[in-house]
């Protein structure tokens, strides 16, 4: 068989491959809308909004001791009285009906140091909020790259598949011809095997990772593409530990637990301080004859305090000072692990960076060995399985390359996250969901009159 024949029947082979493992492209999505799209999505998102109205609207439920109240009272009785000289019973039938309205005039300051407890709860339900965000946006852009970097992976792996392909027909070819051996041709099966199988997982990992991507976001039919390096990253440690120490939820939580703490003396306090009621009361009796009927209407003024600290009242006093202290503690704890936590994710941000520096030199170095070797095997000095070793070199390098870059990347926004500067806020896209202060109140789910209801909405 003459060797031109051979050659133009190993191109082809060769553009039968590449020919095969090409697809039409998909539309692509980019960062910020997979963001945006998955704040919309998460249920762990709207778990968290729900959590800080409630927190809101358990404001209001703390003025108790200084609302206005109003109550009715009705009595009947029904009486048969055996009466003394064998006269037999008589009966005796009464109506009564009264309105009381009574507030506190002075509740000792409850209702003023309740609220701002309250409050202080609601800046906890705000860091809480923060950090669910932080961990919906972080989990996010993890399983947006994942879904990157496995297409990328995808590629290289059925590029180099297609190489093996054609170099396993070319041997074919050349064992028809005389010019190589079965053994050869054995060799070229065994690595194209070995590529099919990394193939096959790779493109499971590529399913697993569009399968976590399409949940978080609700989209489907997208092809992510790769995103650039997150934007304000701090030049040295001290910085990104600086800005962790100020904004990260985790230390805005603990601190708003303190204050809580702290505040839970004051509440207490006010509980035993004298207090001041007013009531207004209209009472109607109507029984058995006329003599006993009756209008009344009558006013009070009550002063009351106590004079004796409770039991319940001291170990609920000895409760809040154990709080407090313990409040303190978990304030240091959460500083000191932020603070670690941000310098570990800065060193892992430049070690990244030098990493991919050193892949790139790495991939640029195999692919001049490469190419050397590939030259050498024009003329016979080298041989198909060198060429094959040094290509396989260049191929695993740029895999290297991907995860490099993956990891480049990531490792920035996790940097952003251990900062506490990966909310909506910070990344610009507060006009999702918008704010936490424009959020409906909740809707009363019972009637605010008699008899109080719940009111069931229809499917």
């Amino acid at each position: 068989m003459p060797i031109q024949f051979v050659h133009k029947q190993v191109i082809a082979a060769v553009l039968l491959c590449c020919v095969a493992s090409w697809s039409l492209p998909t539309m692509a999505m980019s960062l910020e809308e997979a963001i945006r799209a998955s704040l919309k999505n998460s249920t762990v998102i709207l778990a968290a909004r729900q959590n800080w109205i409630a927190s809101r609207e358990s404001i209001g439920s703390n003025t108790s001791t200084s609302d206005l109240s109003a109550r009715l009272t009705s009595t009947a009785t029904l009486a048969k009285i055996d009466e003394h000289g064998g006269s037999g019973f008589n009966k005796s039938n009464s109506l009564g009906t009264g309105i009381t309205l009574s507030k506190n005039l002075y509740d000792g300051g409850q209702a003023k140091e309740n609220v701002r407890l309250a409050q202080i709860n609601l800046q906890m339900a705000s860091a809480s909020y923060a950090k669910s965000e932080q961990a919906v946006i972080l989990t996010t852009i993890e399983a947006y790259l994942d879904v990157s970097k496995a297409r990328r992976e995808v590629k290289l792996h059925d590029k180099n598949l297609a190489r093996l392909e054609a170099h396993v027909n070319a041997t074919k070819i050349r064992v028809e011809a005389g010019a190589a051996t079965p053994t050869r041709l054995a060799e070229a099966k065994a690595r194209y095997a070995r590529a099919k199988s990394d193939a096959i997982l790779t493109q499971t990992r590529l399913n697993n990772a569009e399968d976590n991507f399409r949940s978080l976001t609700g989209t489907n039919g997208h092809s992510p593409m790769q995103p650039a390096v997150a934007h304000n990253i701090p030049t040295d440690m001290l910085s990104a530990e600086t800005v962790a120490q100020s904004a990260h939820p985790d230390i805005l939580w603990a601190i708003a637990a303190e204050r809580a703490a702290n505040q839970a003396f004051n509440t207490l306090q006010a509980a035993v301080r004298p207090t001041v009621a007013f009531s207004l009361s209209a009472n109607k009796r109507m029984a058995t004859g006329t003599s006993l009927d009756k209008d009344e209407v009558a006013a009070q003024l009550i002063f009351s305090t106590p004079l004796l600290s409770t039991n319940a009242t001291t170990s609920k006093a000895r409760n809040v000072a154990a709080n407090y202290e313990a409040a303190k503690l978990n304030r240091s704890e959460a500083i000191r692990k932020t603070r670690m936590a941000a310098r570990e994710k800065f060193r892992n941000w430049k070690t990244s960076a030098a990493r991919l520096e050193a892949v790139l030199s790495e991939i640029e170095a195999f692919r001049l060995v490469a190419k050397g070797i590939s030259s050498e095997a024009q003329f016979g000095q080298r041989t198909m399985l060198d060429l094959l070793d040094a290509e396989k070199d260049v191929n695993d390098a740029e895999l290297g390359l991907v995860t490099a870059e993956h990891d480049q990347i990531l490792a920035a926004f996790r940097l952003k996250a251990a900062m506490g500067n990966l909310t909506a806020e910070h990344m610009g896209l507060n006009n999702v969901l918008g704010s936490l202060l424009d959020l409906p109140g909740a809707k009363n789910p019972f009637q605010t009159t008699f008899p109080f209801r719940r009111i069931i909405a229809s499917d």
